[in-house]
């Protein structure tokens, strides 16, 4: 091509159109609107009637831009058959030139040949989009009059393709540049592991939605979420697992919040709730809201993570902080913080030693797998001596230690999360072995079975179905499986909901341990349960102690008043149940009734 005398009217054209496609790039289009700018200038100012673009990515070509309708059928099937003039381009990375596509010494796609024709094509050049050793994409270009493509047109073929590669590869650095900045950006803002706002953008969005609830007359409210013993998971299955753990809660938890909501990770295993835009003057209206979240979130943390064979169960303690008009987010935190403390300080008691701690939960995990529980039963007597209930006691046969009680382990199960799959199967059990005694020994059987349940339980979603389809498997009603709730479990406030909708069910309630804690006797008034267990504590000694007989007259009064039956615990000598059943106890439950034995065991005293 002669460069020496002054650019000709073509020359000057294309130049404006190198230049165009300059000026696209230099707007930081995107890659795809670059290689539609490219399709453009080629049809405006070179000698073709057609053309395309496919886009190089990892699947293979991308067909991105059509000049026309003509243009776009064979285009399309080079895409589809994965082979054409513009495949060959791209598979050699070399210039591909058909003067005439229908002279078959210089096609070899004959699918391809047919549909161009069809089409009113003559003649296509692929030019790769090479630069720097990677291929971006291709441009066909197309005639309707076969022809020899001169070494003049095919120069500025490979000038706009070799611009429109360059500026691909810009693209594409600049738009890695950008995702690196986008990223470090996330990173200083949110958690690595599972995604959600770090401490700094936590604060960036309490002071922000503070701020915004002044300006309207709302409030915020903060959750101050801390997992329950979760260092527990990670000594006993590993870092790795409780990593799995920890990203599986808090995607559960976001999923139930409000749309608005915040869920941030500020540390290992606190979490942290804003709840904004609720209401500043309707106090009982706000705290139903954050009640409602509550509750979903204890039902999102109350579904098992699967670890390898084992099912664990996080719970978590819990605080709530509502704003005033004065509130800052340093102190709204603080506050959170501090309730959710008083939640956990009272039920949280350090090891004696961590160590063995350890070794007994990794042994308590394969307790259920290795078929290492075992259910004992207590009876229940009435004044003449007769078993009308027994109580399912939970025991576990350690590898070395021989049958514990679930005084030595069930703390240990409830904080770890295993107490959910635990009680799932004392229930199966339970139903078992009533619906062996009833078929055996008919009305001599017990009429109810009582399991104790915990607040970690009665907050699992699945319980109701646990519950029916054991019934329903063993040929049992509702009325026939009782349910035992402590006293200290209704500090938690999701107990008492539970407890309705249980009743409901049509399931007998009773309060274990009643005497001891939380409960007031005026507490049995809101309390849907049928029985009162009165604690040992009071019953020993009731002989002599008059202060424990004045207690124990005033529940059996109250409950006389409320139509509860009264049992008295830890019955261990004759003169006591005397003592018991004159003060108007309805029934006995001891070693004086009957020692904890196995179901089979206990045959003998229904014969």
């Amino acid at each position: 091509m002669d460069t020496t005398g002054p650019p000709d009217r073509r020359t000057t054209s294309l130049l404006a159109a190198v230049a165009g496609l300059a000026d696209t790039a230099a707007a930081d289009v995107a890659a795809d609107d670059l290689l539609r700018r490219l399709v453009e200038v080629a049809v405006a100012h070179l000698d073709v009637d057609g053309a395309g673009v496919v886009a190089a990515a990892p699947e293979g070509l991308r067909l991105v831009h059509v000049s026309d309708e003509g243009t776009g059928a064979p285009e399309a099937l080079q895409q589809q058959l994965a082979e054409g003039p513009c495949q060959d381009a791209a598979l050699f990375g070399v210039e591909v030139v058909v003067d005439d596509l229908r002279d078959p010494v210089q096609t070899a796609w004959p699918a391809y040949v047919e549909t161009a024709l069809a089409a009113g094509w003559a003649s296509v050049v692929a030019a790769p989009l090479l630069c720097g050793g990677q291929l971006w994409g291709v441009l066909d270009l197309y005639r309707r009059t076969p022809g020899t493509w001169r070494e003049s047109e095919l120069h500025w073929v490979r000038v706009l393709a070799h611009l429109a590669s360059s500026y691909l590869a810009l693209a594409a650095d600049r738009d890695a540049a950008r995702r690196a900045r986008e990223d470090l950006r996330h990173a200083s803002t949110h958690d690595a592991l599972t995604g959600l706002p770090n401490r700094v953008l936590l604060f960036d969005r309490l002071a922000h939605a503070l701020s915004v609830a002044r300006r309207r007359g709302r409030a915020v409210a903060v959750l101050f979420v801390d997992l329950d013993r979760f260092k527990a998971v990670n000594d006993t299955f590993g870092h790795a697992a409780g990593d799995r753990v920890l990203a599986t809660v808090a995607a559960r938890m976001g999923a139930e919040l409000r749309d608005g909501d915040t869920l941030a990770r500020l540390s290992g295993d606190e979490f942290v709730v804003v709840c904004d835009d609720l209401p500043a003057t309707d106090a009982d209206g706000r705290r139903r809201d954050v009640a409602a979240v509550l509750t979903r979130l204890r039902c999102a943390l109350g579904r098992p993570v699967r670890l390898g064979d084992v099912d664990v169960v996080v719970s978590a303690s819990t605080g709530v902080a509502h704003s005033t008009p004065d509130s800052t987010a340093e102190e709204l935190l603080a506050e959170a913080d501090g309730a959710m403390y008083r939640v956990k300080h009272p039920t949280r008691n350090p090891p004696p030693s961590s160590g063995s701690l350890r070794d007994l939960e990794r042994q308590l995990a394969r307790a259920l797998p290795e078929g290492r529980l075992r259910l004992h039963h207590q009876p229940i007597t009435d004044a003449a001596g007769t078993i009308c209930a027994v109580e399912a006691l939970l025991r576990w046969e350690h590898p070395t230690r021989g049958l514990l009680p679930a005084a030595e382990f069930v703390d240990l199960a409830e904080h770890s999360g295993m107490v959910v799959a635990f009680g799932h199967w004392v229930v199966e059990q339970a139903c078992a072995h009533l619906a062996r005694w009833r078929s055996r020994y008919g009305p001599a059987a017990p009429r109810t079975v009582y399991v104790n349940v915990s607040a970690r339980e009665l907050a699992d979603p699945d319980l109701g179905h646990v519950l029916h389809d054991a019934l329903h498997r063993h040929g049992l009603v509702p009325a026939d499986l009782g349910l035992e709730v402590l006293e200290s479990s209704f500090i938690d406030p999701l107990v008492l909901p539970g407890l309705h909708d249980l009743q409901r069910r049509g399931h007998p309630l009773s309060i274990d341990d009643f005497g001891t804690g939380y409960s007031s006797l005026a507490r049995l008034v809101d309390l849907p349960v049928r029985m009162a267990k009165v604690d040992k504590s009071l019953v020993a000694g009731i002989a002599d102690d008059a202060r424990r007989r004045a207690l124990l007259d005033a529940v059996v009064t109250v409950a006389a008043g409320l139509d509860l039956h009264v049992v008295a615990e830890g019955v261990e000598s004759a003169g006591q149940a005397a003592t018991l059943l004159a003060a108007g106890c309805d029934y006995l439950q001891g070693y004086h009734c009957g020692a904890p034995a196995t179901a089979e065991e206990l045959d003998v005293r229904f014969c």
